[in-house]
């Protein structure tokens, strides 16, 4: 996958109303990070824009053109900073297009651009009111550029938003339509999403998110099923017994919206690359321990991903029986899972551990492996909390409730079902985890 992030909304903003607010042609610049280049595309945030002033912009027969004054400035900030370039330009009518002036500029100016910034891919877009479109040039071997189109074009914020998002017709979501809207449909079937955990809360998620038109997906987990498992793996049955989870999720998503697709993958470990994590527009996880989870927390710091953390549990050690789970949007740039001091450091550290010195610990009482109770309801209830805020985040209805915290015994005074949020506590800037992205 190929994705451009702008990571703060106002940069966008920026770029989107100089565009606008014009009869004619208008030109900005990206400067973009490489986060990471892989075999489908280059993965890049915007880390600063360069708007430029008409009286740079001339027109001639063909359209119009930038004065060389103007370029040489933004190519030599560019490389001083050692950053990428994203050229935007407008066109009045959707959907936008590269027309076939531009199309010959860019055969000149793209290679042109991946020499001087030392291969650090390049990439222009077009604007039109409500869309755009946008590719990417980056070296070959031999002197040659590779070019595609960006799959997403995403703004992070109080609002997730989907700039390249082609509309959605289908009329399995009529009624839904109305509620989320012709824009969020289209970012949902748009967004790459990597789901991390098949099991109790894992398959409630996969099923959710074939429902709500989530058709390009990666999915991650080694277990199979197992006959404990059939109490709350709704992705399953008695025919799968020992079936990979991930293939039984994969068929009833299939099985849903035969359009979705859907990679499998074995689960995450505490030292592999997983380079399928690095190019998704979302991770939702749905891990039950504290190792994999903070591996998760890592990528999303590194890769410049939100993470949706879905957690629950049961503690059978007090007098009654604690009974709930919570929830977590992390956003880049905010404070992250170990920020909000929310992990076991003693479960991290075994998780890394070899499985022989895991073996030892467990023969000492730690890290016993014995399965934590579970029931169907709670692994619902939590991922259903999940995806309402998601829903609300690529919606915009409303701000998202960052942290949900689930309670499903309640007070002697007023027992009960409770949801609700709580106050996230701001970045800590000597995280172990984060501080080095400040």
């Amino acid at each position: 996958m190929s994705a451009l992030k702008f990571m703060r909304p106002e940069h966008w903003a920026r770029i989107e109303q100089h565009l606008a607010n014009t009869r004619g042609e208008r030109f900005a610049f990206a400067l973009t990070k490489t986060l990471y280049d892989g075999e489908d595309g280059p993965v890049l945030e915007v880390i600063d824009i360069v708007l430029i002033d008409d009286a740079d912009t001339q027109p001639n027969h063909d359209g119009y053109y930038l004065s060389e004054n103007a370029l040489d400035r933004v190519h030599n900030q560019a490389r001083a900073t050692g950053h990428g370039l994203v050229e935007f330009h407008n066109h009045r009518a959707a959907p936008p297009a590269f027309s076939s002036v531009d199309e010959r500029a860019l055969a000149e100016m793209a290679p042109y651009a991946v020499d001087l910034l030392d291969g650090t891919p390049y990439a222009a877009a077009v604007w039109a009111p409500g869309t755009i479109r946008a590719d990417w040039w980056r070296p070959l071997p031999g002197a040659h550029v590779e070019r595609g189109q960006f799959r997403t074009v995403t703004v992070l914020g109080e609002h997730l938003k989907v700039l390249n998002a082609p509309p959605v017709t289908d009329e399995r979501f009529t009624r839904q339509i109305p509620l989320l809207g012709p824009e969020a449909q289209a970012a949902i079937g748009t967004l790459r999403v990597a789901l991390v955990g098949a099991g109790g809360t894992g398959s409630h998620a996969a099923l959710a998110l074939a429902y709500l038109g989530f058709r390009n997906l990666v999915v991650l987990d080694d277990d199979h099923v197992e006959t404990t498992n059939l109490n709350r793996l709704v992705t399953a049955d008695q025919a799968d017994l020992q079936a990979p989870k991930t293939i039984v999720a994969r068929r009833r998503m299939r099985a849903i919206d035969p359009r979705i697709n859907i990679r499998t993958l074995p689960g995450l470990t505490h030292s592999g690359t997983h380079p399928e994590l690095r190019d998704v527009d979302l991770i939702i996880g749905c891990v039950d321990h504290d190792g994999p989870r903070h591996r998760l927390n890592q990528f999303s710091i590194d890769t410049r991903t939100p993470l949706l953390d879905i957690a629950t549990g049961v503690d059978e050690s007090a007098a009654s029986v604690a009974l709930g789970g919570r929830i977590a949007l992390l956003l880049p740039g905010e404070a992250c899972l170990t920020c909000q001091d929310e992990l076991d450091s003693a479960e991290i550290s075994r998780w890394a551990k070899p499985e022989q010195a895991q073996a030892l610990d467990r023969a000492h009482g730690y890290g016993t492996g014995t399965a934590n109770p579970s029931v169907v309801y709670l692994n619902a209830l939590a991922v259903n909390a999940a995806l309402a805020e998601l829903g609300a985040w690529i919606s915009g209805a409303r701000t998202p409730a960052r942290w949900l915290d689930i309670d499903l015994v309640g007070t002697m005074k007023s027992p009960g079902t409770r949801i609700g949020p709580r106050r996230t506590v701001p970045r800590d800037p000597g995280c172990v985890d984060c501080a080095h992205l400040a």
